[in-house]
């Protein structure tokens, strides 16, 4: 490209260097970064991330310690992936202890841990009890665990043992850390692991948060556990927080479905009542939820109850909900 008068920018010179180290071909990879230099580029934290992240998929952590090196010195701030990579790359190595020390760094340094990275500490803190188990247990071997396996088969001590190691290492875990691990566990529908540990951050006198609160509805709603949902629901009102309108379609429409007619009916008219925009609630609930389910006699129930209740829908919401009842009607 430079040979033909073709000027490349940062973005070129870090997508060529990214494809050479995913080949691990690190002295390919090197050139480019300094000819890269060399023509007054300045490399950003993409182009860093993906050294580390070749050193560490091959076990080089010296070599990704002095990529971290060269960023502090050309005064390129590592960002979220950058700490996540290099907290699995020192945790599969074996080194626990200094993963938990790049956590510290990461938090001391504003970078709040994502979800993402609070999976990969819990796969090696997982990794590393099943690996204890297995001495004591012939023929068992744990060679690794799937990144997208972490919250199927996470146990609560697995969580108590992250809380002890940050705690150990100057980090105290918050409302953050809670929310993560209830949100991980309750996509795979682990409802009572994750209210165990709404319980325990509740007695270090944490509460959850709005989405939280969220996940764990619709959790208890995919789960067929619709009283739980409600009470759920009752509470969040409580402290001020609001279920989004994807919860309330789970839990109204799940109502409905198990025959709790009347409770589906107190649900439904208790939201319209809490300040949500009545056109998003028809579309929501009504046709994305129930039309969807072709229960028509129930949408057209609820449908009356918001205009019985002063509900102004915007006349095209109301032209296609009416059309909506109509069609599967016909159709029915």
């Amino acid at each position: 490209m430079v040979n033909r008068g073709v000027k490349p920018t940062v973005v070129t010179y870090s997508i060529l260097i990214e494809q050479m180290l995913k080949e691990y071909a690190f002295d390919d990879a090197q050139k480019v970064f300094d000819q890269m230099v060399s023509l007054g580029y300045k490399p950003d934290v993409c182009t860093y991330t993906s050294f580390l992240l070749a050193y560490c998929n091959r076990d080089m952590l010296t070599e990704a310690e002095d990529v971290m090196t060269k960023m502090n010195e050309d005064g390129v701030q590592p960002d979220l992936m950058t700490y996540t990579v290099l907290i699995d790359g020192y945790a599969r190595g074996g080194f626990i202890n200094q993963a938990f020390d790049i956590f510290k760094c990461m938090v001391d340094a504003g970078c709040d841990p994502s979800h993402y990275t609070y999976s990969v500490l819990i796969k090696h803190l997982s990794k590393e009890k099943w690996l204890m188990e297995s001495t004591t247990r012939i023929g068992e071997h744990v060679t690794s665990i799937n990144i997208a396996d972490v919250w199927k088969i996470m146990e609560f001590d697995t969580a108590l043992v992250l809380f002890d190691k940050m705690i150990e290492h100057g980090c105290t875990p918050n409302v953050n850390t809670y929310g993560a691990l209830t949100t991980g566990l309750c996509r795979e529908g682990r409802f009572e692991e994750a209210w165990r540990l709404v319980d325990h951050m509740k007695k270090r006198g944490l509460y959850p948060t709005e989405d939280m609160y969220n996940s764990l509805v619709k959790c208890c709603c995919n789960l067929g556990m619709f009283w739980r949902a409600l009470r759920l629901v009752d509470a969040m009102v409580g402290h001020g927080f609001l279920p989004n309108l994807e919860s309330y379609k789970l839990l109204v429409c799940g109502l409905y479905d198990e025959g709790s007619i009347e409770k589906a009916k107190e649900a439904f008219c208790s939201l319209i009542h809490r300040g949500y925009n009545h056109d998003e609630v028809a579309w929501k609930l009504l046709i994305d939820g129930l039309l969807k389910r072709g229960n028509v006699d129930r949408c057209s129930e609820l449908v009356n109850i918001m205009v019985e209740k002063g509900c102004q829908l915007n006349p095209q919401t109301y032209s296609v909900l009416v059309e909506g009842l109509f069609d599967t009607t016909e159709a029915t």
